[in-house]
């Protein structure tokens, strides 16, 4: 990285710590704040992508979001902008430094957490929520990955990070790439978390603030019983759960939960965005309702609000300092201090077309039955009781990975193992992982193995024919390649694109440059005038004169 102001500095500004991660489009390392000596995040842009000053944009966009709220459960961002790395702007937003861990580790496997705890960590969540429904924004991503969790005096408390899909209110999810960084009608698709997106947003309809209070539907379905609330064995069945199927009763997974919190999270997850609650507020209301013994202390909000410079011109200015948090809880073992890797990093580079295509057809809509459904075992007869866990089978929940280089580690602190490694064309770094089977969150015994497939470090060439100039270059750049215009000349329209060099399909390395073919107008060419004749005297009929021959004289 360009190095302005001594050794590890970037932006003029930030001293480069470790590297805490990198997904399909960031890498986020820790940081020191030299203007004001503060602990931060910074996440930069691959230089690929920052090229792009469209993508460069989107990324941005995802700070400037947030940038003028401040409230206690809603990640705070330091600053944002750009800086030069050899010609290369380099997009980069600095955040606080947020420790916990996520709900997605700290939940026990297939248990889920105690009802008051699930419920402190919802009504923080939605405590926030409705700070940025206030501000004309939904966050639309709301999952255990987004959602750091510590124990603070007895209480869990709650931060919701990753504003990466957040936008105004109404907005679609529709994107080419997690970005959303372009929108063609030929390639665009619904951009989410498939295991906890709603069915507004899955089938491309707008997405307002009851969108977000049904993730936080499946974010307490999540807390309560350590599953999402619809399974499956791919992500088709899990989107047809979201679409049409029951909204899932948290008790049927787990006795012990009072019947009013069960109707809170099916109230939540009804497939009418209208039958919700009408807003975070009254859902937090209903949890309190719920779970009156849960101590639910209110957060110290503050009215403040925060403004940033436009970002090609940011100086150095003074924030805050983050307030001191409780030590990490029992279930770090090296994931206490978890930087915000989860939701800075790993949900970005998870967050992936759900939908093919704007135009194609929604999954089937019928009811699937849960895939694990619960033990016929259970009785209602049997008097409630909280879940214990078992004392013949150990579970735990297969983790959010980034890279292969640091799968194994993390797979092994879960008590798992690395199985097959399959790799797969696609836009992100070598190495990045892309899938694993089981997905990140579900329930695993210890000890069994996780498939993955990973980044190969090239990608096919996307067939941009048809397209604009402009949005054809955009979608070269979005695939992980440098595009370079050829202008041809053609019987197409001006500005069209004809193909590309490799051709569309192909297999090209990362950064490889990709040759852009758009139509130009022919040449004219002069038609050449043959030359005026030279004009040419006529000459009239000459009389030849006869020789006369003088008589010889007589001799």
């Amino acid at each position: 990285m360009g190095d302005e102001a001594g050794a590890g500095v970037i932006a003029g500004r930030f001293r480069l710590g470790g590297l805490l991660g990198s997904g399909g489009t960031a890498s986020v390392f820790s940081a020191v704040d030299t203007a004001t000596g503060r602990r931060v995040a910074v996440k930069l842009l691959h230089p690929h992508l920052s090229e792009n000053p469209a993508v460069r944009t989107a990324f941005l966009d995802e700070a400037r979001r947030i940038a003028t709220l401040s409230h206690p459960c809603v990640v705070t961002i330091v600053d944002l902008g750009t800086f030069l790395d050899g010609g290369t702007p380099i997009a980069w937003i600095a955040q606080q430094l947020v420790e916990g861990t996520s709900l997605a580790e700290y939940v026990p496997a297939g248990e889920g957490l105690a009802p008051a705890a699930a419920v402190e960590v919802a009504s923080d969540v939605l405590s926030g929520l409705a700070a940025v429904h206030r501000a004309g924004l939904v966050h639309r991503d709301v999952s255990p990955a987004n959602v750091l969790v510590r124990p603070v005096d007895g209480v869990l408390r709650a931060t919701l990070l990753d504003f990466g899909l957040a936008d105004a209110a109404g907005e679609t999810t529709h994107g080419d790439d997690v970005l959303r960084s372009s929108v063609t009608d030929a390639t665009a698709g619904v951009v989410g978390n498939a295991h906890f997106a709603s069915p507004e947003q899955l089938s491309g309809r707008p997405v307002g603030p009851a969108g977000d209070l049904y993730q936080v539907g499946g974010l307490l379905y999540f807390a309560l019983t350590g599953r999402a609330p619809f399974g499956g064995g791919d992500r088709t069945s899990v989107m047809r759960g979201h679409l049409s199927a029951p909204p899932p009763v948290p008790s049927v997974r787990r006795r012990g939960i009072p019947p009013a919190l069960d109707r809170v999270v099916v109230r939540a997850l009804l497939k009418d965005p209208d039958l919700r609650y009408a807003d975070a507020e009254e859902m937090r209301s209903a949890l309190i309702a719920a779970l009156p013994q849960a101590v639910l202390p209110a957060p110290a909000v503050t009215t403040a609000t925060r403004a940033l410079r436009p970002v090609e011109t940011i100086s150095s200015r003074a924030e805050p300092a983050a307030p001191a948090s409780a030590a990490p809880e029992r279930r770090a073992g090296g994931w206490g201090l978890v930087i915000g890797i989860i939701a800075v990093l790993v949900a970005t580079a998870t967050a992936v077309p759900l939908l093919a295509g704007t135009g194609r057809t929604a999954p089937p809509a019928e009811a699937v039955a849960p895939s694990d459904a619960p033990s016929p075992s259970a009785s209602t007869a049997e008097p409630a009781m909280t879940a214990v866990p078992s004392a013949t089978v150990v579970s735990t929940v297969v983790p959010a990975l980034t890279t292969l280089g640091d799968a194994h580690a993390v797979l092994t602190a879960a008590g798992l193992r690395t199985g097959d490694v399959v790799t797969r064309d696609d836009a992100s770094p070598a190495g990045t992982v892309l899938e694993s089977d089981p997905a990140a969150g579900t329930p695993l015994p210890r000890g069994s193995a996780v498939r993955l497939v990973v980044a190969s470090g090239s990608n096919a060439v996307p067939d941009v024919r048809g397209m604009d100039a402009a949005a054809a270059l955009s979608r070269v750049s979005a695939a992980g390649f440098v595009p370079v215009t050829v202008t041809t000349v053609s019987s197409q329209p001006i500005g069209i694109a004809l193909g590309v060099e490799p051709a569309a399909g192909a297999s090209a390395p990362l950064g490889s440059s990709v040759r852009v073919l758009v139509a130009a107008a022919p040449v004219p060419t002069a038609t050449p005038t043959p030359p005026a004749p030279t004009p040419t005297a006529t000459v009239g009929p000459t009389s030849t004169p006869t020789p006369t021959t003088a008589p010889t004289p007589a001799g």
